[in-house]
């Protein structure tokens, strides 16, 4: 499964519990404030509890995605190579103006 398929079917299963808790203590608590809350942290613990496997699926594959990211070069673009030229020169002329006596601020 694609890395991206299994992250969306991961988060309509959560979702999908939070609605059916929700759904549930519908008639008990009525619709307010409390059985959103309630359903919410409700549906968290029992996501946590019946969807382990997929969870960690979903780490492992984010994981490898922020790996891969990583161990590809970064592309500069042409307006940050000119940022980085100013900023040298910069600093290049306060060392200059320190190396003169001038007190840099």
């Amino acid at each position: 499964m694609g890395s991206m398929r299994t992250f969306w079917l991961y988060s309509l299963a959560r979702l999908g519990i939070i609605v059916a808790v929700g759904l549930v203590l519908f008639p008990f608590l009525g619709l307010n404030m409390l059985m959103a809350v309630s359903a919410i942290v409700i549906g968290a613990l029992l996501s946590y509890l019946f969807l382990g496997n997929m969870r960690a699926r979903v780490a492992a594959d984010i994981e490898a995605r922020v790996a891969k990211r990583a161990a590809e070069p970064k592309k500069r673009s042409a307006d940050e190579a000119a940022e980085d030229r100013i900023v040298d020169e910069r600093i290049g002329e306060d060392d200059h103006v320190s190396e003169d006596g001038d007190q840099n601020k």
